[in-house]
């Protein structure tokens, strides 16, 4: 083969075209930088006199406000927002652009102008509604009626539920965070897993206080798109007496999308303070409870109204007004103590250790007669949310449904029931009765608490009472007991007697009902006993006339008024106690305690080593009075 040189090959056509196409990709790269622009969209939004004239004021913004609030010191509007930054004309500049949703009672988007008519931000003194939109009426705000939620527009139009597509034309940018995106699709909560692996009613864990994934996409390993599946839909209809549509489903599934998380929900937290483009590295706890965006997405959900904590407080709790983790007092943060584990971006640690931290504690408690308990078991005093929950016909999205969710009996029940774990430790949990009705063939019990995830993923569990007829309507009913595990707020400890006067534990539950179909608003209130024989719902009652709203049956949303007896379940729950034991134990405890309020006196003279020893004497005497005695002994 001859070997020539490239001059060899070059004439002038060759010299030409190459010419035209190096040409054509240098223009192809200006234009396309040319058309990465937010020039236009900064023209219209820092221009107070057009704005005003489109009766738009509240849409005044400069690129370095932007930025500055942002902590992003380079972003344009486009690399957020996308649509046209080189449009002068607005419909063609805003076409494609990225905006807030505003769902509305019906599930549908609502336009700007009607459902938030104003700029973002703070207004009342409603900390968990802050920022949804409100209309000022003789001298009060009032929220939007016609407004359910508002998401960010990382999440998908059609579903409501977080799309990794918009992210990556966004958040997930080559230039910004690609890998925490790649990360995040990966994660527990990226996917949505839990709820997406629950298929239906009875599968593959048991029934569920969310109910089963009704149209979302079966659990994928890597989340890669937002979209309805009816793979579920179908089985659920299966065993339903009532018809259940597609469009019924698809309704069910989009308020529950609302409630899970994307990137924003986290990290982007607008403020009166900080702005309305603010952006936080580290979700404060506020985002993780939703972000004064309603009660129902992100944890206000699954923490607060489920499991009945708090972390917050005050009117990020349910009731509202239940006071704070002491923790938050302090200015901790949900992350400190679950931070991302192994696969990074939002794989956060379910499980949190104290001994970071009350390393004494944690030692004293290791050693003690309390060493099979966690911290909660003692440090939780009482759970708020959910007290009851009927599912049952109602409207969904403002349509006809079988499954409305009649959960919204708020109250308070305490103290909470202790219970052991799946490896033997003791934990408080949230109990609360549940049916469904409408179902088609005969389930029996499950004989036994089941713990809900086989290899020990969470500590929630469930125990299946059956099926019921013979109410008036809505039969097969499906009854069961929801127990999910407590571990918050932490508050000064409970006293010994709460759980050592007796064998038998007794919680006290007294509710509200406040759901929009059904009922006016009534009161009531039930006991939950567990001892020996087993654990059981007692008394559930009205305290207050319930009054029905045009078209609704009690079988629609309180069938504890037929089953009222029915929520038992088989176990030996008692607190097993050595009476003369206990007796010895709370007399030197006693005894201890007034010994060391003595030496407490004298603290502030101690040395540092001294100091220490003091510190270890606190902590071993609540958690280990015989360790306690052994350094008291020091001080003598």
């Amino acid at each position: 083969m001859a070997i020539g040189r490239i001059s060899s090959l070059l004439n002038r056509r060759v010299v030409l075209i190459l010419t035209l196409q190096f040409v054509l990709l240098v223009v192809l790269l200006g234009y396309r930088h040319w058309q990465d622009s937010s020039a236009e969209c900064i023209r219209c939004h820092s221009n107070k006199k057009l704005l005003k004239e489109l009766n738009a004021e509240w849409a005044y913004v400069t690129l370095k406000e932007v930025q500055k609030e942002s902590k992003h010191p380079n972003i344009l509007c486009r690399d957020c927002h996308l649509g046209n930054g080189r449009a002068k004309d607005k419909d063609t500049a805003h076409r494609g652009m990225l905006k807030m949703l505003i769902v509305g009672m019906n599930g549908e988007l609502l336009p700007r102008k009607q459902g938030y008519p104003g700029p973002l931000r703070e207004t009342g003194d409603d900390r968990m509604f802050a920022l949804m939109p409100k209309e000022l009426y003789e001298g009060d705000l009032y929220m939007l009626e016609e407004v359910r939620n508002i998401l960010w527009h990382d999440h998908d139009p059609k579903t409501l539920g977080f799309d990794p597509k918009i992210a990556e034309r966004t958040c997930g940018r080559p230039d910004c965070h690609p890998d925490e995106l790649k990360q995040f699709r990966t994660t527990i909560m990226g996917r949505n897993y839990r709820q997406r692996t629950m298929r239906t009613w009875l599968k593959p864990y048991g029934p569920h206080n969310c109910g089963p994934s009704f149209a979302d996409l079966q659990p994928p390993a890597v989340l890669d798109r937002a979209d309805f599946d009816y793979k579920n839909t179908e089985e659920i209809m299966e065993n339903l007496n009532v018809p259940f549509s597609k469009g019924q489903a698809e309704d069910k599934q989009k308020f529950c999308n609302v409630c899970h998380a994307g990137c924003l929900d986290c990290h982007f937290t607008p403020s009166n303070k900080q702005g309305r483009h603010a952006f936080s590295r580290t979700p404060p706890p506020e985002s993780c409870l939703g972000y004064g965006r309603s009660a129902s997405q992100c944890h206000p959900g699954a923490m607060v109204s489920r499991r009945g904590e708090t972390y917050i407080g005050g009117d990020y709790s349910i009731p509202q007004g239940m006071s704070p983790d002491v923790h938050y007092k302090l200015g901790i943060t949900c992350v400190d103590c679950h931070p991302p584990g192994e696969k990074g971006m939002g794989d956060m640690e379910r499980a949190a250790t104290c001994q970071d931290c009350h390393i004494e504690t944690e030692e004293a408690h290791a050693g003690s007669i309390h060493r099979n308990m966690d911290c909660a078991t003692c440090h939780v005093r009482s759970l708020g949310g959910y007290q009851l929950t009927v599912w049952g016909p109602g409207r969904v999205a403002e349509r006809p449904n079988p499954f409305h969710k009649y959960s919204l009996y708020y109250g308070i029940q305490e103290p909470p029931i202790i219970i052991k774990d799946q490896k033997g430790r003791w934990m408080p949990v949230k109990l609360w009765p549940h049916s469904v009705g409408n179902i088609k063939r005969d389930v029996p019990s499950s004989g036994s608490i089941k713990f809900r995830w086989p290899n020990g993923e969470t500590r929630d569990a469930y125990y299946i009472v059956g099926t019921f007829d013979g109410l008036p309507e809505n039969n097969k009913h499906l009854l069961w007991i929801e127990i999910e595990q407590a571990a918050h707020p932490f508050q000064r400890a409970r006293d010994c007697d709460s759980c050592h006067a007796s064998e038998t534990q007794i919680s006290y539950s007294t509710w509200e009902f406040n759901d929009y179909d059904g009922a006016d608003s009534f009161r009531g209130n039930h006991k939950i006993v567990a001892d020996s024989r087993g654990l059981r719902f007692v008394d559930i009652k009205n305290t207050t006339p319930i009054r029905l709203l045009p078209g609704a049956r009690l079988t629609d949303f309180a069938t504890w008024l037929y089953l009222k007896d029915k929520w038992e379940m088989p176990g030996d729950f008692s607190i097993k106690t050595d009476r003369n034991r206990y007796r010895i134990y709370k007399e030197r405890f006693e005894n201890l305690m007034k010994r060391i309020k003595r030496i407490d006196e004298l603290s502030k003279d101690f040395s540092k080593k001294k100091k220490r020893l003091w510190k270890e004497l606190r902590s071993a005497a609540i958690h280990d009075p015989d360790r306690a005695e052994e350094i008291l002994s020091k001080f003598q």
